[in-house]
């Protein structure tokens, strides 16, 4: 895979053992939370992603900004190699990389097909990254009493989180790693801003 496709690497019940109880008070608590962070709409995130699978392995640094209904996502390869800028809003997503070429399709699933050949969805990872889940879809959860997630397993993926920091209208992660077949997707988050005005 070119490394500039890993941008697109970046747009149920409680399954999990426990006393019935407690998996339901965890599951609201996450709602609960997930309404609060979902509120903020303009957030940006810095950090380093990590792909590996079979016979190769990416990382890169990441810039990730979102106002309202529309995202911008940088990557850069180490070095300079690979990257470029994958920019979300409305029905389109559009893929400009580094070396000029422009691709474009109805969302960020149909980008991934015509740029890896894979049908993997990756349009959850917007809400993921924010330890959230995709409005809609079905789930799995495993989450603590206050509603932070441990593990959540939605479109195929599985989520693992590790550590959380305090941002704003809950505590945001800052590690993860991502799992669907024979692809893993590690996220270490840097830095954290909420409430960016959608001109900066």
């Amino acid at each position: 895979m070119p490394g500039w496709a890993l941008l697109l690497l970046l747009s149920g019940c409680a399954g999990f053992p426990g006393q019935p109880g407690e998996r339901v008070e965890a599951r609201e608590a996450f709602m609960d939370r997930a309404e609060r962070v979902a509120a903020v709409s303009d957030w940006r995130l810095a950090g380093r992603l990590v792909l590996e699978m079979p016979g190769e392995s990416w990382s890169g640094q990441l810039s990730w900004r979102a106002a309202d209904d529309s995202q911008i996502i940088d990557l850069a390869g180490p070095m300079g190699r690979g990257g470029g800028r994958l920019v979300l809003g409305g029905e389109r997503a559009v893929l400009l990389t580094r070396d000029g070429e422009r691709f474009e399709a109805r969302d960020p699933d149909a980008l991934m097909v015509v740029m890896t050949g894979r049908e993997i969805p990756v349009s959850g990872l917007d809400h993921w990254v924010r330890g959230i889940a995709r409005p809609g879809i079905p789930f799995d959860l495993r989450a603590d009493r206050s509603g932070q997630p441990v593990r959540l397993f939605q479109d195929g993926w599985e989520i693992v989180y590790g550590a959380f920091e305090d941002a704003g209208p809950a505590r945001l992660p800052t590690s993860m790693a991502l799992t669907r077949g024979d692809m893993n997707l590690r996220l270490t988050v840097q830095r954290w801003q909420l409430g960016v005005p959608s001109g900066s």
